[in-house]
Formats: structure tokens, sequence, C-alpha cells
């Protein structure tokens, strides 16, 4: 015969979630320090050109890192095509 439970078994506490008054601060990427990659997107609007102007012309010219779909540009590489597109420019209008 099976035994049958006392009624301290059966008692249930139910204890309320409590909200914080404030929500947790998200961290952010800047909270860790400078960012050293951007999305194409994000090169594109630092660029101050459009997504398909940066995929047309730019994109070839720039060493990425590919992670699956994700695509990242370093910074320092922006900075050294903008050198290099720069220098050819110079060197183009004085010939």
């Amino acid at each position: 015969m099976p035994r049958q439970p006392d009624a301290q078994q059966l008692r249930l506490e139910v204890t309320p979630i409590r909200h914080p008054e404030q929500p947790r601060p998200r961290r952010s990427l800047t909270a860790l320090g400078p960012r050293l990659a951007l999305s194409p997107d994000e090169a594109a609007s630092v660029l101050g050109v459009s997504r398909d102007y940066l995929d047309e012309h730019v994109m070839g010219e720039l060493r990425i890192v590919r992670r699956g779909r994700r695509i990242l540009i370093a910074l320092s590489e922006l900075e050294r095509w903008l050198d290099r597109a720069a220098a050819r420019g110079t060197v183009a209008r004085g010939a």
C-alpha cells in the first residue's frame, strides 16, 4: 500500500520575484577600450561613402577578417587605405 504524504510535504512556498529598481547597466564595447575593427556598414559610414561604393571601390584593396558570414575591417587597415589612396591621388594630379 502506498504511503500517504503528510501535510508538511505538500506545503509549497511561493517567493515573489524581486525586480531591481533600476536595470543593470550594459557593458559597452567602449567600456572595454577602443574598438579595433568595424563592420562594412560602419566602415562605409566612417569613410563617408555608401556601402555600395565601399563594396565596389574599396573592399578589393582592404585586408579583411572573415569568420562565417561576419566581416571585420580593422581601423588601421582603413587608415592604411586612406594613406595609400591619398598618395596615389597626389601623384596623379601632379602628372
